[in-house]
This record gives structure tokens, C-alpha cells and sequence, in this order.
């Protein structure tokens, strides 16, 4: 009876050892941005309304729904997100994560860190879609607003004023501080004990 209970318990870990010895679906070394805060409120590619305080993510091929784990190779932290967006191409730009996501990673806003990103899956077994893009925006090629062809303004082209490009009048310097008054005599027995 012993023998079965250990045996039975070397092969459920043995295969619990392979399944998570399995190379991952996706792993992929790049720099790591974050959507900014101007986007907050507005719909996702996926649908979704962005929210800065999400673990969500874009990224430019992996399926929506997709979980991904995301390390900072800097400091070693690591995040995991679902990929909600796309985002435009930029050279070894791999992932864009939201506000919360930056800065548990600790990327410095308006900065790059150096991160890889992996997903143990994609849904449906999917793979990464080569190239994808996102597809354009429901305004894509319609007419510009009203301002755009519109006549310059009327001083559009007037010669500059005459003092253009003259160096700035001299600064005067400020009149000279005056002393504060002097000090009242302390009241009588201060200072005595």
C-alpha cells in the first residue's frame, strides 16, 4: 500500500514537472512603454474602455484576452497583464502596459525599459498574427475640419515689427533693500529666572 501511494505520487509529479517545463507559447525581448493617461476613459481596440488602474496591456499581434507575463530585465519585477489594444508600429517596441503596470515594473514615465514579455498560452491556440496592424479609425479618410484649406489670417505674411531680432532693452537694477527697523528692548525680566 505504500509503495502504490508513492508511486502514484511520483508520476502525478512527474507530470505536473513537464507541464510546467513546457516552452511557452510566446516569448518575445524588447522595450516596454505605457499608455498615457490622455487615453483614460476612451474604447480600446478590443472594446474595452481604458482604464489607467487596469493590468491590461497592447501589444501588436498577440490575440486579445491573451494573459502575458511582463518583466522589467532592469530591477527583475514582473507584472502580469491581458492584452486589450493595439498600438503603432515603433522599432523594438514590443508592449505597451497601463499606468499601474509601469509602475509596479517602474518604468519612469515618458521612458523605455527593457523588458520580455511571455504568454504560457494564447486563447483558442492561436498564434501571433505576422505584421498585424491595427485596422484604421471610423474617421479614417474623411474630409479634414473646416480649418484646414482655409485662407491665412490677414497678417499672414506682414513684415515683421521694427524692433524684431533687436536685443532686449537693459534690465535697471532694483533700488537698493533699505535696513529693517532696529528691534524694541526686550520687556523688563525677560531672560531672568
Amino acid at each position: 500500500m505504500n509503495h502504490l501511494f508513492i508511486r502514484r505520487f511520483a508520476i502525478l509529479g512527474l507530470a505536473l514537472a513537464v507541464v510546467s517545463c513546457a516552452p511557452p507559447a510566446y516569448k518575445e525581448r524588447g522595450w516596454a512603454s505605457y499608455v498615457a493617461d490622455q487615453y483614460s476613459g476612451r474604447p480600446t481596440s478590443s472594446g474595452e474602455t481604458y482604464n489607467p488602474y487596469a493590468w491590461t496591456a497592447a501589444h501588436q499581434s498577440l490575440p486579445f484576452g491573451t494573459q502575458v507575463k511582463v518583466v522589467n530585465n532592469t530591477n527583475g519585477r514582473a507584472v502580469n497583464v491581458t492584452v486589450n489594444d493595439r498600438f503603432p508600429s515603433y522599432p523594438g517596441r514590443i508592449i505597451n502596459v497601463s499606468r499601474a503596470a509601469a509602475e509596479y515594473l517602474q518604468i519612469p514615465p515618458y521612458q523605455l525599459a527593457d523588458v520580455t514579455v511571455t504568454a504560457k498560452t494564447i486563447p483558442g491556440g492561436a498564434q501571433p498574427a505576422p505584421g498585424y496592424s491595427a485596422p484604421p479609425p471610423a474617421n479614417y479618410g474623411a474630409p479634414p475640419n473646416a480649418s484646414y484649406g482655409a485662407p491665412p489670417p490677414s497678417n499672414y505674411g506682414a513684415p515683421p515689427p521694427a524692433n524684431y531680432g533687436a536685443p532686449p532693452p537693459a534690465l535697471t537694477p532694483p533700488p537698493p533693500l533699505t535696513p529693517p527697523p532696529p528691534l524694541s528692548p526686550p520687556p523688563p525680566g525677560f531672560g531672568t529666572r
